[in-house]
């Protein structure tokens, strides 16, 4: 695991470093590698203590989640609650807890890089889901980097209306209504209970929804590693309806608000104007 794990982890971590120290061009050139190096480290292997074939991938993503859900499920209303908390006081008070809400998605997605894909399981035994966690260390350390140097800012602003169809989206991920045979269930206690903060799928489109609302007032190479990362682990999510006989159409459209937030995160230069063309609201003191 260190030989194939830790070149990625040095060379990401030296990259971000530069990518705020060096000046324009460098940090280009760093942002490119950086993506690189994001989107190869996808194919990393899983490490486990029993023989397997590449074909045998998704299954054992599949026992690692779910032995993770039932570890960490009793986290998950912590996660609502904070989140919930945070974006009422983000909205209101704008900057005054802007750092807060940065350094508690910096810990959650710590969390999440190790939380999701380290397990002991029936089958394989103790199993590193490699491909994902390096890409979500990534992501983590991108926040870990924002809540030591904010960029982004959370001062209240009107926006188009349009940009708020996001929120929808970012809603249902947080509620996730899903039952343990991957069915329907739009119970109301998921809203509180639900693999959302447990899990990075159901996580990142709400992380998301909000930086793109603060838009262009924000961190880019944040935003940008961010839905990269959620992009390609959507898709694959996606993919999995067609390789595992037990994942549901349902799973499948749960993970849209990955896919569809993170292919605007990654566009929003092009969708929306860069210079900010909207009203600030004054925060409440």
């Amino acid at each position: 695991m260190t030989r194939r794990v830790r070149p990625f982890l040095v060379t990401c971590v030296r990259a971000i470093v530069n990518v705020y120290a060096g000046g324009k061009t460098t940090n280009v050139r760093v942002r490119r590698l950086i993506y690189v190096l994001i989107t190869l480290s996808f194919f990393l292997p899983p490490i486990t203590n029993v023989p397997f074939s590449q074909t045998e991938t998704p299954e054992i993503t599949v026992e690692v989640l779910k032995t993770v859900s039932g570890t960490f499920s009793l986290l998950s209303p912590f996660f609502h609650v904070t989140t919930a908390l945070l974006v009422v006081l983000i909205y209101r008070y704008g900057n005054r807890f802007g750092r807060v809400f940065d350094v508690h998605f910096a810990a959650l997605f710590v969390f999440l890089a190790f939380a999701n894909n380290i397990a002991f399981t029936e089958s394989y035994g103790p199993v590193v889901l490699t491909g994902n966690m390096v890409p979500m260390i990534a992501v983590a350390l991108f926040w870990i980097w924002e809540a030591y140097r904010p960029q982004n800012d959370f001062t209240p602003r009107r926006l188009p209306t349009w940009r708020y169809w996001v929120v929808p989206l970012a809603i249902l991920a947080f509620w996730f209504p899903v039952a343990d045979d991957l069915s329907p269930d739009f119970s109301p206690l998921l809203l509180l209970t639900s693999d959302y903060g447990i899990f990075f799928c159901p996580t990142t489109p709400v992380v998301l929804a909000i930086l793109t609302l603060i838009y262009p007032n924000h961190n880019p190479s944040l935003l940008t590693v961010t839905s990269l990362v959620g992009l390609i682990l959507g898709f694959f999510n996606a993919m999995t309806l067609f390789i595992v006989p037990e994942y549901t159409l349902w799973m499948l459209v749960l993970h849209l608000p990955l896919i569809l937030i993170s292919i605007y995160g990654l566009t929003m230069g092009r969708l929306v104007p860069s210079k900010p063309g909207v009203e600030t609201v004054p925060s409440i003191s």
